[in-house]
């Protein structure tokens, strides 16, 4: 026989009940330091009591507006169940004030010690134009459709990679250094990587405060990007990464930063040609208008019908001219824009062309750089060979 169903509410009630009639879990003092303490409107006070390994959801019905996250405390009250969400919390009645707390304390003792190695004195800059980027984050999250709808923004052919990775949980470390390594690797290197995550709790964001994390970002020979959180978060990954923003929109639009400034420049000409031509028009037609009039005002009737087909004449003239003025502007505007789409050598190598530099990295443009049995690096699209200069012949 099947036993009866019940509804939700009537078996949160149960355990509800249940639990306040435990008299151990009705007297409880729980030892733990705060995390992600807030007041609400209505003066009640929510928190997270944790230790290194646990947490647990806590409410104070009165504003408590002297603890702070990382206070040590114990915690005196009742273990009961919020029905409405079937979650369960500790009700606090009293709180005896520890101390500070270990978990904020040893994050803060890391801090120091990495800031005295070097670790945050590091800020490499990012290409101005980026054309392959790697993305660190979770392909569900909310931060990656942020992410991607900002670099959608720019006219650009940028190739963007996304390293689909954990970001909270015991896995999450591993995925995320996985990550680093894949695009540090020769094979999938980017131009810059971004590292991300939508907002969340001290406990959410806490991976990204792991020494090995931070560690290998500092590791990456690739400038790396974060946007973890929202603007009130900063991580230990934050501190070493090269580019720090306060939210991923925000990381997303430094790196595409110099794409949306050529946009700019560009529709300034533009409005700048427009203006100019209707401005010169006007002024024109202004002088025109009142050549007609003086004509209508002094020349004899036999004469007006000559000069106004001469006026006609040079109006048409003017026409011509401006069109064939706007025309020439419009080539210089376009020359300019394919001037900065030639600056980018990355296009060329696509093409199967190749950039020659000795062992200082210059460019080599004359035969006069170069002596037999010196060692050339020849860039290609993908990779590099290393020559050794057999002889040296001019082409007629």
């Amino acid at each position: 026989m099947k036993i009866k169903p019940i509804k939700v509410s009537v078996l949160n009630q149960y355990i509800k009940k249940y639990l306040m009639s435990n008299s151990i879990l009705n007297n409880l003092r729980v030892e733990g330091e705060i995390s992600n303490i807030r007041i609400s409107k209505t003066g009640y006070t929510y928190f997270s009591l944790c230790d290194e390994v646990s947490c647990i959801n806590c409410v104070a019905f009165f504003a408590d507006n002297i603890s702070k996250d990382g206070d040590k405390i114990i915690a005196e009250g009742e273990l009961s169940v919020y029905e409405a969400k079937g979650s369960y919390q500790l009700v606090i009645r009293n709180i005896e004030r520890v101390g500070f707390g270990k978990i904020l304390a040893d994050l803060e003792m890391m801090k120091e010690r990495l800031k005295a190695e070097g670790m945050f004195d590091r800020h490499r800059d990012i290409p101005t134009y980026p054309s392959r980027i790697g993305i660190i984050t979770s392909k569900t999250g909310a931060a990656l459709k942020d992410i991607l709808k900002t670099f959608e923004g720019v006219k650009a052919a940028i190739e963007i990679i996304i390293y689909n990775t954990l970001v909270q949980g015991e896995k999450s470390k591993e995925s995320i250094i996985d990550g680093l390594k894949f695009f540090n690797n020769e094979n999938n290197k980017p131009d810059v990587i971004l590292i991300s995550r939508g907002g969340g709790s001290f406990e959410d964001l806490n991976v990204f405060n792991d020494l090995k994390v931070a560690e290998e970002v500092y590791k990456s020979e690739i400038p790396v990007v974060t946007g973890i959180g929202h603007e009130t978060d900063r991580t230990l990954t934050d501190y070493v990464a090269d580019i720090y923003c306060h939210t991923p929109t925000a990381a997303a639009e430094r790196i595409i930063r110099g794409y949306k400034d050529i946009e700019e420049k560009l529709e300034g000409y533009a409005y700048a040609l427009r203006q100019n031509t209707l401005n010169n028009l006007s002024m024109k037609e202004a002088s025109l208008n009142s050549s007609k009039f003086i004509l209508k005002s002094c020349l004899p009737v036999e004469n007006i019908y000559r000069l106004v087909n001469e006026t006609e004449g040079y109006k048409n003239i003017i026409k011509i001219r401006t069109e064939k003025e706007l025309e020439g502007l419009s080539f210089q505007l376009k020359l300019l824009k394919e001037k900065l789409i030639g600056y980018d050598y990355s296009k060329k190598l696509k093409e199967g062309f190749a950039l020659v530099s000795d062992n200082s990295g210059n460019i080599i443009r004359k035969s006069e750089q170069i002596e037999i049995k010196d060692i050339l690096n020849i860039r290609f699209m993908d990779f590099i060979i290393q020559a050794e200069t057999i002889n040296i012949k001019e082409v007629e």
